[in-house]
């Protein structure tokens, strides 16, 4: 259900320090969602905007390196000496992190510098520059044949070695000037031995750097604490500079709160000599309004994908969290289809949740719903790691229904069921947009859709299953046409109302039927896992598994094989799952999910 919203108008005196008292007391409220008249700007608020981020580097720095007190490499004494003024603390370990960040690519550049005496053998840099100063010139190269051909007629250089299919070339110049078109390998900037101590040098500094940040986790608390006052004083000057001067004296706030709050908001407006204006929403302010929707228990298990997905309804549209829950678990459970793999998801979620401690957490409760929903469908269809071996087992042979077999069923049965799902599914849209306007004679109209719906399921199950017409189809198209083309539009001019809805009627009749087709993607993607999984087993032990080899490599098939088929069924899911409920049945229930989250201003006390 989405719950009804209040326009709120709050009048503030124009005093900074009013201001932000005020506002403090509204944050701690924390039900009005701000509906900000002008983007934000200051440049205080650019400056504690920085703060918070420097803030959130700096745990994020000292979480890498969370330690105890107990722990050997933390020195407790030194600990006690330092700082714990945040400013102070904050600029150490962004200092000594970047500090450790330079050392990094300093000792990527003197391994670099290493590994050259490695492809080259050791080699004096002292006498390269003694022989510069003789007028000598040696030059390194390497060159491919193709290259080397054409310099043969060269005979100041030498081949020495050979690097990754390349020749190591010695070139002995007459002149600074003289070089060969080759690629040129630089000389490395230190010697062998002093690169070696520059390295051990380098490693030195680098263990000091995450000792010491070691040390300052355990100050980590400071920094939380100087975050969430931070943070706090963000919020507060976003909403106070995106208010509006009435003149010298007011400035005032637009913004949304749900219906059940507007009480508590008088109270505090009375006691704190606000001036107010509560309202409700004008048609033309519908787009600002945030959408805020309380639903079943159950149901909430479903806002993982949705938020995911990004997926808000619109103030004015249906709330179909409870639709999208049962229809996502069922479609999960036919999309991927096997018990086996089912049972592994259950066992990967259980582990996770485990070491978690069992937190409560509805994304746990979302993973092991829908880990039973496949291993619901796969027992029906006796699918257990794609298996036909293991579907015959007697007590899983008799817990098969028939005509769902993946070996064996009858698959015009199983296309037919995905077509009566997703009339279904479509007529559930319409029967809730017939009892959002069940107060007006559009209810009939969706009425009318539904008949519709029903016979492009006809259509479909003759055009696509060559399954003979029913009877009732001309009649169910007769009445669903009749029945959207009087009462889908509703104003003073019946005639023009009706010919506007004849004129849609074909293409919204042929998107209605391509909708319908749409669900046989869960048949065919239900299947391909099936024949995917039946695939790997014949890979794996279709010949048998005769040498411990033979058995190893089995092992690794069967393993790589259906781990890579559980990937692309929950990919599946996320692209055939979501959009079952997002475009086809949203579609039909009018739902374009074009809401604005409902974000209230909220501040801790």
């Amino acid at each position: 259900m989405i719950i009804k919203m209040k326009k709120l108008l709050l009048f503030l005196p124009n005093s900074e320090k009013d201001i932000k008292a005020n506002l403090a007391i509204l944050g701690e409220l924390g039900m009005v969602h701000i509906a900000p008249f002008q983007l934000p700007k200051d440049g205080s608020i650019d400056k504690v905007d920085s703060r918070v981020k420097q803030l959130k580097k700096a745990i994020q720095i000292l979480d890498q390196y969370k330690s105890k007190e107990s722990d050997p490499i933390v020195n407790t004494d030194r600990i006690d000496k330092l700082t714990k003024d945040e400013n102070s603390l904050l600029e150490k370990i962004l200092s000594t992190e970047k500090e450790y960040q330079n050392l990094l690519q300093e000792k990527e550049r003197l391994n670099e510098n290493l590994d050259w005496f490695k492809d080259w053998g050791t080699i004096a840099l002292d006498d390269f520059k003694l022989l510069q100063q003789k007028g000598v010139f040696i030059r390194l190269y390497l060159a491919n044949d193709k290259d080397l051909k054409a310099i043969s007629e060269q005979d100041q250089f030498s081949i020495v070695g050979k690097l990754n299919e390349l020749h190591q070339i010695v070139f002995v110049a007459e002149n600074e000037d003289q070089k060969l078109n080759l690629t040129e390998v630089k000389l490395p900037e230190y010697g062998k031995n002093e690169v070696v101590d520059l390295i051990n040098q380098n490693e030195a500094i680098l263990k000091q750097c995450q000792n010491l940040l070691t040390a300052l986790s355990l100050l980590q608390g400071i920094l939380v604490k100087a975050l969430a006052l931070e943070s706090k004083s963000l919020d507060l000057k976003k909403v106070e500079f995106s208010g509006q001067k009435l003149d010298e004296q007011i400035v005032y706030w637009k913004g949304y709160m749900p219906e059940e709050s507007v009480e508590n908001l008088i109270r505090l407006a009375e006691e704190n000599s606000w001036g107010y204006v509560i309202q409700d929403p004008n048609e033309d302010e519908t787009d600002e309004v945030p959408t805020l929707f309380k639903t079943a228990k159950w149901a909430e298990k479903i806002k993982p994908v949705m938020n995911f997905m990004g997926l808000v309804p619109g103030y004015k549209e249906l709330d179909v969290s409870k639709i999208f829950m049962i229809f996502f678990t069922f479609f999960t459970g036919i999309l991927v289809g096997d018990a086996g793999y089912g049972l592994v998801f259950l066992l990967i979620t259980f582990l996770v949740h485990r070491k978690k401690k069992f937190a409560s957490s509805i994304e746990f409760q979302l993973m092991y719903t829908l880990s039973a929903a496949i291993m619901i469908w796969g027992i029906l269809t006796g699918t257990y790691f794609g298996s036909e071996a293991i579907a015959e087992i007697s007590i899983l042979n008799q817990l098969r229904i028939e005509k769902l077999a993946s070996f064996g069923g009858d698959s015009i049965f199983i296309q037919k069921l995905m077509f009566v799902i997703g009339a279904l599914h479509l007529s559930i849209g319409h029967l809730q947009m017939a009892w959002k306007y069940n107060n007006s004679i559009k209810a009939l109209g969706q009425l009318g859709w539904v008949a519709i719906v029903w016979g492009l399921y006809g259509v479909v199950n003759n055009l696509v299953l060559g399954l003979e017409s029913q009877p009732i189809t001309p009649y169910l198209f007769a009445l669903g046409i009749s029945m959207v083309a009087l009462f889908s539009h509703t104003g003073s001019n019946f005639f023009k109302g009706m010919l506007s809805s004849l004129g849609n009627l074909p293409l919204s009749i042929i998107n209605g039927f391509s909708d319908i087709i749409s669900y046989i993607r869960l048949y065919a993607v239900g299947l391909s896992t099936v024949l995917m999984a039946t695939s790997f087993n014949n890979m794996a032990i279709g010949d048998g598994v005769t040498t411990v080899v033979s058995g190893i490599s089995a092992v690794i098939v069967l393993i790589l094989g259906h781990g890579l088929n559980m990937v692309l069924a929950g990919m599946a899911v996320l692209v055939h799952g979501v959009r079952l409920n997002m475009l086809e049945y949203a579609g039909h229930a009018s739902v374009e999910f074009s809401g604005r989250e409902y974000k209230p201003f909220k501040l801790k006390k």
